[in-house]
């Protein structure tokens, strides 16, 4: 009963279904983020789940919407690099759950400079839009190398779609952009004959300096063999997609995006073997949430497998708070079994000396009624000791009363005829 009592509280204070709707910020159109945002929702909808997806032109608006307590969105993808945690209070991260890299990509003869940012630091080149992540760490590279450039009218803060049309239609140099390798967008632009890939020869001192980054390769020939496109590897720069949640969100819904995550690097073709690691905390500048912490430490409980996804995740954060409640009451449950006990050794006693006194009773008998008298309440006595409830620790005792009472009815039975012949 205890346990049936514990275990209804566990749910009650565990909460075993999301209260809210769950919203997912993402970035534009066409891009990796989209394409995330929609394999999300079509592995929540698969495991009866909800989950709104919501376009937002860059991490301004994003940053925006998790800071206003009115909005809606309590979940959304920061690429690493592109936002502090002080930018982002009281979000967790679920760890990386795919690769950024960051692709220049450019119109002209084959450029094989140092550094690329200095190179086009006077030309036409499409930077991404005011605040989103290809703006800002496009920003961050053209400083570290190139101090006090600033902002330039050069630099074109285009939506990617546009730039990527102007840079086909030739009306733009480069085009800067942070993006999946299976977004359309940088598809079209690896298949285009007229541009072009950057190749970052000086891209492990760029990883030294800033550690949030690290080295993809685009191997010789591997967009087009047949006409061996690249020419030569093209060594990249790429950055982790970071998935942050409100800390209030519930642990249902953060394991639905981790399975998710999961899920979706295993069914998928990924051209950089780095993204076969994935999810992962790579990024520790975000506080890691408890539920992720369990996935990353110990793995995915193997009833996910075979449960029902919503009884699975229930009881995978109901056991701690029913263990722990268990772990409090068994003082308590001790202490009421010792109370039984103790009671039941009481009313032992208690018959105990009411067979002594009737003992007493009978040694003191002049006449055979007298006896019979005794006889009379002894047979009580064993009638109420044999419909007695004795803890099982108790139980020799019973039985040493039954005996005890059963030796004094055969005293009694003898001295009854012995008085009737006096």
């Amino acid at each position: 009963m205890f346990i049936v009592l514990a275990f209804i509280f566990a749910l009650l204070y565990v909460q075993p279904f999301p209260r809210h709707q769950t919203v997912l910020a993402i970035g534009q159109r066409g891009t990796m983020s989209d394409n995330l945002g929609e394999m999300f929702k079509a592995f929540f909808a698969r495991r009866g789940l909800s989950l709104d997806v919501e376009n937002r032109m860059g991490l301004n608006e994003i940053e925006k919407d998790l800071r206003d307590p009115a909005s809606p969105v309590n979940a959304s993808f920061v690429v690493s690099g592109a936002g502090t945690p002080a930018e982002f209070p009281g979000l967790v991260s679920l760890g990386n759950v795919a690769l950024a890299p960051l692709w220049l990509f450019y119109r002209g003869d084959t450029v094989s400079v140092d550094d690329p940012f200095e190179f086009y630091r006077d030309k036409r080149i499409a930077v991404g839009g005011e605040g989103t992540v290809s703006h800002r760490l496009f920003s961050l590279l053209m400083d570290l190398t190139n101090p006090g450039t600033g902002e330039r009218p050069n630099f074109l803060r285009l939506p990617h779609a546009d730039a990527t049309e102007q840079l086909l239609a030739g009306k733009i140099d480069a085009l800067f952009m942070v993006d999946g390798f299976s977004s359309p967008m940088v598809q079209k632009l690896l298949n285009s004959r007229d541009v072009k890939l950057m190749n970052f020869p000086l891209v492990d001192a760029y990883v030294r300096k800033l550690p949030f980054l690290q080295k993809v390769t685009v191997p010789r020939g591997s967009i087009d063999i047949g006409e061996i496109r690249p020419a030569a590897d093209v060594a990249l720069l790429a950055s982790g997609v970071n998935l942050l949640v409100e800390n209030t969100l519930h642990p249902t819904v953060q394991w639905a995006f981790l399975l998710a995550a999961r899920e979706n690097t295993l069914k998928t073709d990924n051209f950089f073997p780095a993204a076969n690691a994935l999810p992962q905390y790579r990024d520790r500048g975000f506080p890691l949430s408890p539920v992720a912490t369990r996935f990353y430490t110990t793995g995915v409980p193997s009833y996910f497998g075979y449960l029902p996804f919503w009884l699975a995740s229930l009881l995978e954060n109901v056991w701690v708070v029913l263990l722990a409640l268990v772990l409090l009451a068994l003082p308590l449950l001790n202490k009421l079994i010792g109370f039984r006990s103790f009671a039941s050794q009481r009313l032992l006693w208690l018959h105990f000396w009411e067979l002594r006194y009737l003992e007493d009773e009978l040694q003191a008998c002049r006449t055979a009624a007298q006896a019979e008298a005794v006889r009379a309440r002894l047979g009580q006595l064993d009638d109420t000791v044999a419909a007695c409830w004795v803890t099982d620790d108790q139980m020799r005792h019973y039985f040493n009363l039954r005996r005890c009472i059963a030796t004094t009815i055969q005293d009694a039975n003898k001295k009854i005829p012995a008085l009737e012949q006096q």
